[in-house]
């Protein structure tokens, strides 16, 4: 079973990508439309928590996470989806230039919203640490996309990440600091 967080994350890009599919613009609406349709839909619930072990009480687990109540997730679902919607264009600017050789519009759809959940959180949710939003949305991407996503995904994030300084950067490749081992032959005397 997935965590909370977790769960209101992979919820979040099912509706951002529903919105991108259907070309709507209104987080509210989305959010409205998603709850009257599978917020409560125990197939969809089982999907996304399960992880392939379905046991007793997991369809209450779920919908008690996703709950309105203090101790439900479902806030964190509005956050995520309202602050991508309203934060799009500057999220989708920090993407496009840390995504080398990528235009936006010929990313996939899961990668993009992907990417834009993570870039928001990176970007705008400062309360979520800079290396759980990156390891979600890799995960995210290793599950919903295709191959290759979680290492798009991870390449993307990781300048976004650094350029933003919520991810610290990694060490370049230093030289071994060992002595060089002497040639065997001794190098050819010139002519």
């Amino acid at each position: 079973m997935i965590s909370g967080r977790r769960a209101a994350r992979e919820i979040a890009l099912l509706i951002l990508f529903g919105m991108e599919v259907s070309e709507a613009e209104v987080a509210e609406e989305a959010l409205r439309l998603f709850i009257a349709a599978f917020r409560d839909d125990p197939e969809v619930l089982e999907e996304i928590f399960a992880r392939g072990e379905i046991s007793p009480g997991l369809v209450k687990h779920a919908q008690r996470v996703l709950s309105s109540e203090a101790e439900g997730h479902w806030g964190f679902v509005e956050a995520l989806v309202r602050g991508v919607t309203s934060h799009r264009a500057a999220i989708d600017e920090l993407i496009i230039q840390s995504s080398l050789n990528w235009r936006l519009e010929r990313m996939g759809r899961v990668d993009r919203n992907i990417l834009r959940l993570a870039v928001f959180e990176l970007a705008f949710e400062l309360e979520t640490p800079g290396a759980a939003a990156l390891n979600e949305a890799i995960e995210m991407a290793k599950r919903y996309g295709t191959i290759d996503s979680g290492k798009f995904v991870n390449g993307i994030l990781d300048r976004i990440g650094q350029k933003l300084e919520r991810i610290e950067k990694k060490p370049a490749n230093k030289k071994s600091r060992r002595a060089k081992k002497p040639n065997k032959k001794p190098p050819a005397a010139p002519e």
